[in-house]
């Protein structure tokens, strides 16, 4: 194998070399095999030949396409239909019932066995493997981040928190919590415990003529 390079890898690094074109059956079997290992194993006990053994390929077909493990795993992810809740809080009444719902969605996610095994595996690769953090971002962190800001910035224009306060502190905390419960393997994660953060944190977010 060449010499790593000095830049941070990107998608684009894992496209086929010119003169190869790159099998779509391959390619899909390589990310079905994927899923299907974390599942079984978890991230730590994925490996390439392990893929490689469970789609009928070879390793170098693997490396051929994409640079590392952990860029097998965003793309086996990430390429799902919906992988994830990967919406942000609707506009479509209070605040706080937007905000809750949002969460409900997301929180399913993390309760839910499958889904969860990939939150986990993507979040072990972005941990590793720089390109597969920024991508694990801009699909996912930041779609949610932007949206749970852009909705608590109309509530305030609509004096419905307080327009002082730290919008991004308080996505940071609902999905930080969340990946926490995933991340440390904590099994009493339910809507319950997700609405006593929500109320502490509305609470504080509320303006003074909405106290009551």
């Amino acid at each position: 194998m060449s010499q790593p390079s000095k830049h941070p890898l990107t998608s684009d690094d894992a496209r086929p070399t010119p003169g190869r074109k790159r099998s779509e059956a391959s390619r899909l079997a390589i990310l079905a095999a994927t899923r299907e290992l974390i599942g079984e194993q978890g991230y730590e006990k994925l490996s390439i030949g392990g893929i490689a053994a469970r789609a009928g390929v070879g390793k170098d077909t693997i490396y051929r396409w994409w640079p590392s493990k952990g860029m097998v795993v965003a793309d086996a992810v990430m390429e799902e239909a919906q992988p994830f809740h990967l919406s942000p809080p609707a506009h479509a009444g209070s605040v706080d019932e937007d905000v809750r719902n949002w969460a409900h969605a997301l929180a399913r996610d993390f309760v839910d066995p499958t889904r969860v095994d990939r939150i986990r595996a993507v979040t072990s690769a972005a941990s590793e493997d720089p390109a597969t953090a920024e991508r694990l971002y801009e699909r996912f962190t930041q779609v949610q981040r932007t949206g749970f800001i852009d909705r608590l910035r109309v509530a305030a224009e609509a004096g419905e928190v307080r327009p002082d306060a730290d919008f991004g502190a308080v996505a940071d905390a609902i999905i930080g919590s969340l990946m926490y419960w995933a991340t440390a393997r904590r099994s009493d994660l339910t809507i319950e415990s997700v609405d006593s953060l929500l109320d502490v944190l509305l609470r504080g977010l509320r303006a003074d003529s909405a106290i009551s």
